[in-house]
């Protein structure tokens, strides 16, 4: 019996680990939407700050801005995760996934990012 329950608890744990694997690409959207704007910022700055600042401030810079994109992300990371170590369900996770997607045009982005891609292909092609 008690075999059984720690199969039963591992196979449950397994299964919302798996089911959670949906939400990775809008995970990596997300993240990749976040490093674009954090890096067109950084070099934003940078720029601003001229070209003769020590390596020690660019780095400085550099790690601020990966610090607050990290920051700003951690809440939404944690809301697509659903791995059966809280009380989150998959659905929960999957309609905050959709939401993720709506508020930041996530599939949008990459429907146009690839229709660029093909545009880009198909002229080199001529």
């Amino acid at each position: 019996m008690e075999a059984q329950a720690i199969i039963a608890e591992e196979s449950k744990q397994f299964e919302a680990w798996r089911d959670s694997l949906e939400t990775v690409p809008t995970i990596k959207k997300l993240r990749a939407y976040a490093e674009r704007i954090r890096l067109a910022e950084l070099e934003k700055c940078l720029g601003k700050m001229g070209d003769d600042i020590p390596k020690k401030t660019r780095r400085a810079v550099d790690d601020l801005s990966r610090g607050i994109v990290n920051k700003l992300l951690h809440g939404p990371m944690q809301h697509l995760r659903c791995d059966g170590s809280d009380s989150r369900t998959l659905s929960e996770a999957l309609e905050n996934m959709h939401a993720l997607n709506r508020m930041f045009n996530l599939e949008t982005e990459i429907s146009v990012l690839e229709q660029k891609i093909r545009a880009k292909v198909e002229q080199n092609q001529k």
